[in-house]
């Protein structure tokens, strides 16, 4: 970030407007802020932090506090600074809160505080605005912008006054919050958090894989594994024998249901064959009928004789009467005959008389047909003609339209070039939507990431608690068992004693102390403590002591992941801003928002170039439509030409023809009835003579036919009378009186053949009942019907004790399967949990050295940026030992820090006039400010070399020069003139005197009763 123009007014000791333009400095300039004490040199620094980020560089006043008193009561406190930022410009505006007049009335009112974003052109004009008013949304995104807070902007761009030793004495957590976001180094503290996430992810699974084995036991009833070997083995030899007990059943069951069913189907033959006995009787009761039924066959039979004289009579008489209606039709047609010979006469006559009209109907056809050719003549002209004239209203009419389309692509040109401006107007206004969203879209990650941190903080809290609860538990315990060790310690050796003294001897050396008197030996107590009781307690003591470590192990897991929660948290809030005390819905309407505003961007973007598209087409379509307009107008003119020549060549045939032969189709019409009369008067001549002796012919042919049809009625007379004698002669040959009885005996086919099927089945169900009736009483001859009741309950019986048997085979084998599939699936879960065990081995051990909880408990971020802090070391000492005299250097502490306090990021100084290193706390302030502007550049010169998303390309300097002697202040002015030199600018607020004669560059800060003033003065580069 470098300064360009930098507007005060009304702030600090500056009454009016105060404006310094950093580029009148020069390029990359090395500067002096001079100026007495209290004219406001610090305040320039507190405008510059202000403008950024709403603070002061030292942050102990509060904004609203920094209006001028001497100011004007209308003037309004506001800072504005123009800076350029990765080849951009940006202008920013910030107003505090205050207190100001009112528009109307005494008193005053309050101006609340506000601020403006924009990004702008290269000539300084307003390209597009980020932020319209709000504060907190100019901070987040000039936070995004330049990639550092407050603070961090502070320790590294702007050193205030007694702040510069802030970077220098910060711990790791601090340096590492602030290094991260300078290199850029998030991804290693993701890793880091993956680690962990899937570490206890698989602890996780192993636990609730642990829960689901005891769950699995306690599904089936089972305290342990053992107790499921055990059951296993006792259960199968039950099983089988429940298994042979089912199977005797079975057998006795098939045996009693077998008895059963041979007597049920004894008993069902005796009941067929009183059945069939009774079926017997009941057929016979049919006799008397049958009987009847076989007469009436026999009846039939005998007038089956009769039947061939019968027929010939009966045909004798249908021939007779054919032939008689055949006669009577024979004579009825002759008669039809004749009057059509005499009508066809007539009809001849009448042809003959309408052939005397032919010769002067075929000279009439003759004249029709010269008129009709001269008005197909003039019908062809005429066709032409209105042919020649639609082409000619056409090639207008297509003229017309060639027009009417130009002044219509005119009319669209106009609407699109309105719509174009309009469209452009609203990109103009849409164009800074897609940064919008992709800022908002970056907070709403940010504010979900926050959400989900709160909810872990909750859950630590409780689980921090719990590990608490349990510490003190294990710490009690562990107090306890210590002493329980202590005293069966100390019992032992007092039961020690005792056996020794049963051993005592009078006048024999104590083997203690070697007496030979022993006054008061030690007495033996029942509850003397054996050595296994010692090593036992002892044993419960290592034991409650590796509980205790376990549990403050755990705790101090839970306390780190706690401070490091709360620490990511504060971290995001910062960078969330106001976003993080509002409803994370009100972040996604936003977002929702900004999404459809860039999604109507981009519609507006395409509509803009459809509608340039569309212009364009419009601008080629004049171009072709006026080349067809300039190419139609001879085809038009030509066309009139050609209709006007075929009238008048239409209008001279019209006058040669008669008025009534001017129709054409009317003297078509004409000729095609004199045609159709010549023609039907020959087809009617024709015809009449056809007709006459085809109708002569049919009366020949008539007459011939009426005499052969009397010639057979006279044979049907003979035929009918020989018939008649032949049935009187068989008739009275017969048994039958007369030929009422014959035709009363006779059946027809039907009636006979079902006559004899039912006396034919009479007779076989006879045989068949009588046949069956036999046989069942061959086979139950000398036999009983048994006693199905008492067999019944015997398989009934059986079968409940097979179903007894069943349930009890089916409980046993059911709990031998329940027991087989745990042993399945604790088999299955086992090898799952080996499976996630040996994975959390390997995540766990990553998660646990990822995360600085092992060795000097340094985590991965934290080591990368410790071989990036020691690229800062180096540039830093190469200054340093130049303005020490070869006396310090810095250096990164290796040793791990006490406690659970972080580490891997502190400092030391290499001290070589001792030899050791120490503390950089106990430099002197002339010593600190040699290291912290070491430092400061050092770790400008990395970030600049490590390009990445920061560019510390500014550093100003408030005091600390007073402290430092000549050579040491010669060697730090050397130093920034090489910065300077590398495209940086610097500047310094300094009262040393010496300063001012080496730098000719300056702003001159000038303070008087009416307020401060600035000047720039010097040389301009």
């Amino acid at each position: 970030m470098t300064p360009l123009t930098l507007t005060m007014q009304a702030f600090g000791p500056f009454a009016g407007s105060e404006t310094i333009d950093f580029t009148a400095l020069g390029k990359s300039p090395l500067f002096l802020i001079n100026g007495p004490t209290g004219a406001g040199k610090s305040s320039i620094l507190d405008a510059l932090c202000f403008a950024l980020y709403g603070q002061t560089t030292g942050n102990e006043r509060d904004p609203a506090q920094m209006r001028c008193d001497q100011a004007s009561a209308t003037l309004l406190t506001e800072v504005s600074l123009d800076f350029r930022l990765r080849g951009v410009d940006y202008r920013v505006r910030r107003v505090p809160q205050q207190e100001r007049p009112k528009a109307r009335g005494d008193g005053t009112t309050t101006h609340n505080a506000e601020a403006q974003l924009w990004r702008l052109k290269a000539g300084g004009e307003v390209e597009s605005c980020l932020v319209a008013r709000k504060v907190n949304d100019a901070t987040a995104e000039l936070q995004t912008l330049i990639g550092l807070d407050a603070n961090q902007f502070r320790q590294v761009m702007v050193l205030p006054q007694g702040k510069f030793r802030e970077l220098l004495l910060a711990g790791s957590k601090e340096r590492e919050v602030i290094f991260s976001q300078l290199f850029q180094t998030q991804i290693f503290q993701q890793i880091e958090e993956r680690l962990r996430h899937q570490a206890n992810h698989i602890e996780r699974e192993v636990n609730n894989h642990r829960q689901h084995i005891s769950g699995i036991l306690a599904g089936g009833s089972l305290e342990s594994e053992d107790a499921l070997a055990q059951e296993l083995t006792d259960m199968k030899p039950q099983v089988d024998h429940a298994r042979q007990l089912f199977e005797t059943a079975q057998q006795h069951r098939r045996s009693a249901e077998k008895k059963r069913d041979e007597a049920q189907a004894r008993l069902r033959q005796f009941e067929a064959r009183d059945q069939l006995a009774l079926d017997k009787a009941r057929h016979r009761e049919q006799q008397a009928l049958i009987a009847s039924m076989q007469e009436r066959l026999a009846q039939s039979e005998q007038a089956q004789a009769l039947r061939p004289a019968s027929t010939a009579l009966i045909q004798a008489r249908q021939t007779l009467s054919n032939a008689q209606a055949e006669q009577q039709q024979a004579a009825a047609t002759l008669a039809t005959q004749r009057h059509h010979v005499e009508q066809a006469k007539r009809t001849l006559e009448a042809a003959r008389q309408r052939q005397t009209e032919l010769p002067s109907l075929r000279e009439r056809h003759r004249q029709l047909g010269e008129f009709i050719q001269k008005g197909q003549q003039l019908s062809e002209l005429q066709e032409c003609f209105q042919t020649a004239q639609a082409n000619w209203q056409q090639a207008e009419m297509a003229f017309k339209r060639k027009e009417e389309q130009l002044e219509t692509i005119r009319q669209q040109g106009e609407a699109i070039s309105t719509h174009l401006e309009r469209l452009q107007g609203e990109f103009q206004l849409l164009a800074s939507a897609p940064a919008e969203l992709s800022r908002h879209e970056s907070l709403l990650t940010q504010r979900q990431e926050y959400e989900a941190l709160v909810r872990q903080e909750h859950t630590l809290a409780t689980q921090l608690q719990q590990a608490a609860t349990a510490l003190n538990q294990r710490q009690t315990q562990a107090a306890k068992a210590e002493r329980h060790a202590t005293e069966q310690e100390m019992r032992w050796h007092q039961g020690q004693a005792a056996l020794l003294a049963l051993t005592l001897a009078v006048d024999s050396p104590c083997p203690v102390c070697g007496s030979l008197e022993h006054p008061d030996p030690a007495l033996k107590k029942a509850d003397i403590v054996n050595q296994a009781d010692v090593e036992a307690a002892r044993s419960a003591q290592e034991q409650a002591r590796q509980a205790l470590q376990t549990a403050e192990r755990q705790h101090q897991q839970l306390t780190q992941q706690k401070h490091y929660h709360a620490e990511q948290r504060q971290r995001l809030d910062q960078q969330l801003g106001q976003w993080a005390s509002q409803a994370l819905v009100a972040l996604k309407n936003t977002c929702e928002d900004l999404r459809q505003k860039v999604q109507r961007r981009d519609n507006v973007e395409r509509e803009i170039d459809q509608q340039n598209s569309a212009r364009d087409a419009l601008r080629r379509d004049w171009g072709a439509l006026d080349k067809q307009l300039k190419a139609q107008r001879p085809v038009a003119e030509k066309a009139k030409e050609e209709a006007l020549r075929l009238e008048s060549q239409r209008d001279q045939l019209s006058q040669s023809l008669p008025d009534n032969a001017r129709d054409p189709d009317a003297m078509r019409q004409t000729l095609a009835e004199l045609e159709s009369q010549i023609a039907h008067i020959d087809t009617a001549w024709e015809r009449a003579q056809q007709a006459l002796a085809s109708s002569e012919t049919q009366l020949a042919r008539g007459e011939e036919q009426l005499s052969g049809m009397n010639q057979q009625v006279a044979r049907g007379e003979q035929e009918l009378t020989q018939a008649q004698r032949e049935w009187q002669k068989v008739l009275q040959a017969s048994p039958f009186d007369d030929e009422t009885e014959f035709q009363a005996a006779q059946l027809v086919d039907a009636q006979r053949d079902t006559l004899t099927q039912q006396v034919t089945s009479y007779h076989r169900r006879l045989a068949e009942l009588e046949g069956a009736l036999q046989n069942y009483q061959a086979q139950l001859a000398g036999q009983k019907p048994p006693d199905i009741a008492v067999l019944t309950t015997h398989a009934t019986a059986a079968e409940a004790d097979e179903n007894t048997q069943l349930e009890a085979w089916r409980a046993l084998d059911a709990r031998l399967a329940t027991l087989t599939g745990i042993e399945q699936k604790l088999a299955t879960a086992h090898t799952a949990q080996a499976s996630l065990e040996a994975q959390y081995r390997v995540w766990g051990t990553l998660s646990e050295v990822a995360n600085g909880r092992t060795g000097h408990r340094i985590s991965l971020q934290r080591f990368v940026l410790g071989v990036l802090l020691d690229d800062v070391l180096i540039q830093a000492s190469e200054r340093l030992v130049r303005m020490s005299r070869g006396r310090y250097q810095l250096m990164r502490r290796e040793d791990p820090s006490k406690g659970n306090k972080a580490s891997g990021l502190e400092l030391d100084v290499a001290d070589t006039y001792t030899g050791k290193n120490r503390s950089v706390a106990t430099l002197s302030g002339g010593e600190s400010f040699m290291a912290a502007l070491s430092l400061a550049l050092g770790l400008s010169d990395v970030v600049q070399a490590y390009a990445g998303g920061i560019q510390l390309d500014t550093l100003f300097i408030d005091e600390g020069f007073g402290s430092l002697d000549q050579d040491a202040l010669d060697q730090a002015i050397a130093m920034l003139s090489e910065l300077q030199m590398g495209g940086r600018m610097i500047g310094v607020i300094s009262h040393v005197s010496e300063l001012k004669e080496q730098m000719p560059v300056r702003i001159e800060v000038r303070a008087s009763r009416q307020g401060s003033s600035v000047e720039v003065k010097g040389t301009l580069l």
